[in-house]
């Protein structure tokens, strides 16, 4: 199980450029797009393992598994020790992965009332956006 422990501070993609390429006008909205914008990073880390904003993290593998969920990171526990502790260390964030949340961010603002997240990855643009991003583990 992944937990957050030390969320991000800085994101990919900003509120303007979020705004500018939804064609957004107006403040009213600026939290909750902050916090969509937040929330689909967090599923674009999560469906790729690529880290796209720096957090920090406790991991409680299933079995003897030690592969990161989200890389690149550095692991701050001690060797062995379970959950394992570790900082991402994003670089520059690929222009597919924050077109990714751009789209996830339009379809939460496009569907505020959808109660199922699933809903808002049945978007066919996002899954070529991430697919070569992918982490495929054996």
């Amino acid at each position: 199980m992944l937990y957050l422990m030390t969320a991000a501070t800085a994101e990919p993609v900003t509120v303007a450029e979020a705004k500018s390429r939804l064609r957004f006008d107006g403040d009213a909205l600026d939290a909750d797009i902050s916090k969509m914008i937040s929330a689909a990073r967090e599923i674009v880390e999560q469906q790729t393992g690529y880290a796209l904003a720096e957090a920090s993290y406790a991991w409680s593998p299933i079995g003897a598994g030690d592969v990161l969920p989200i890389q690149p990171a550095t692991v701050t526990s001690e060797a062995g020790a379970r959950p394992i502790l570790f900082t991402t260390t994003p670089g520059p964030a690929p222009e597919a992965l924050r077109t990714a949340i751009l789209l996830l961010v339009g379809d939460m603002l496009a569907n505020t009332e959808a109660s199922v997240p699933v809903q808002l990855h049945d978007n066919p643009a996002f899954q070529t956006m991430i697919f070569p991003y992918r982490r495929v583990l054996p």
